[in-house]
């Protein structure tokens, strides 16, 4: 008998409502025989059989599932039946005996429950990720893992079915030494940029806070084993650009072996890199925090700028592609910016119930919507917001 991997996590993708913050963990377990079959996929059914012996002991029923192991689309099917979502899943352990593997894993079970979500797709700016010490980088000569955690970041997002409509552009949204000092005036100017340059409402930023090595001495009974490891720390935040204000803030960290001599230089364009005891964990680590982000954005009310006005009918910067269709009634919202004692502006958004808007037109980004108040259609201006009526 011998441990495979001792330590590793799979993301997986469900077709589901949004959670809530309480969870349940469930312990699965799967046994499959390797004989002739490629270890990769005795693996990935493996642990999708575990999966479903912990779904199965939390009372639900798995018909089908998406899954992404190590950063990786391994199987996409299109229908789950659950009484819970499943937020993430902990491989424990993974044997073989007698040419079987067994995979254990844990399931983390979230209820589902309704937080009125609105049924449009999100849209979404992925800003470039910077490495705050850059000397932590010359071990390894990773100086360009700032950019490849972006585009990480991006192509996970995308798949996710809450944000779609993914953008990774090629600059950061701050400062990269102002992390900790983040404040409300910055966050509305930039916002406003944002939202005139790219017309995204949220936006998904942070910062690779640490990179370092150190020393691991696990002791043994003759002699003492000493592994060079390495941490990886990224905080993140996601920020409402329409409304102005960070709707998200969270550090992850985890630590895996670096297997690299002083003197290499390491490929991250490579898989190679990224299928090491190294890059494994930082890949799934991103998938945690899109996982997080993710089913947050369930949660969240869609806004949609106006885009052009004229002959008593608005365009907005939302289409088919984010779910939107003909007869779709959304209410106008203005943006107002008071200024507080302390002389820093305040977002705030005033709503105009009265105003309904009814979708007439649609292409894949936009869409055209007429307007049944009339007298009130003086106020609507080029990015102003519109959200859909509840």
């Amino acid at each position: 008998m011998h441990s495979i991997l001792s330590r590793a996590l799979v993301a997986l993708l469900f077709l589901s409502i949004s959670p809530t913050t309480l969870a349940n963990w469930q312990q699965g377990e799967a046994s499959v025989a390797i004989e002739d079959a490629d270890l990769t996929d005795v693996r990935v059914q493996a642990i999708k059989n575990a999966v479903a012996d912990a779904s199965f002991k939390n009372g639900s029923f798995i018909a089908a599932e998406d899954v992404v192991l190590d950063g990786l689309l391994v199987s996409s099917k299109s229908v789950i039946t659950t009484q819970g979502q499943i937020q993430r899943v902990e491989v424990v352990s993974e044997t073989v005996t007698d040419d079987t593997l067994t995979v254990t894993v844990k399931v983390n079970f979230t209820p589902l429950f309704d937080c009125a979500h609105d049924g449009y797709n999100r849209s979404m700016l992925v800003a470039q990720f910077q490495v705050l010490k850059p000397q932590q980088a010359k071990y390894g000569g990773i100086f360009d893992l700032g950019k490849q955690i972006s585009k990480r970041f991006e192509r996970q997002l995308s798949v996710e079915h809450s944000s779609p409509k993914v953008l990774l552009i090629d600059k950061a949204f701050t400062d990269v030494h102002s992390y900790d000092k983040i404040d409300l005036q910055e966050i509305t100017e930039k916002a406003i940029f944002m939202t005139r340059e790219y017309g995204r409402q949220f936006v998904l930023f942070g910062f690779i806070r640490d990179i370092s090595l150190f020393e691991q001495v696990t002791e043994e009974l003759l002699s003492d084993d000493v592994a060079l490891r390495r941490n990886f720390t990224v905080q993140v935040y996601l920020l409402d650009a329409y409304r102005h204000n960070i709707i998200y803030k969270e550090t992850y960290h985890s630590e895996a072996n670096w297997e690299y001599s002083s003197d290499y230089s390491v490929d991250t364009h490579n898989s190679l890199f990224w299928r090491s005891d190294y890059g494994r964990v930082v890949l799934n680590t991103i998938n945690n925090a899109v996982s997080d982000v993710s089913n947050l954005l369930q949660c969240e009310r869609s806004f949609a700028q106006i885009i052009n006005t004229e002959q008593q009918q608005l365009t907005i910067n939302m289409g088919s592609e984010n779910g939107i269709k003909k007869g779709d009634k959304f209410t106008l919202y203005k943006k107002r910016l008071p200024i507080g004692v302390n002389g820093i502006s305040h977002s705030t958004l005033r709503s105009y119930p009265d105003v309904e808007l009814e979708v007439k037109q649609v292409d894949s980004s936009s869409s055209v919507l007429d307007v049944y108040s009339p007298n009130q259609f003086i106020n609507a201006e080029l990015l102003d917001l519109v959200s859909p009526i509840r």
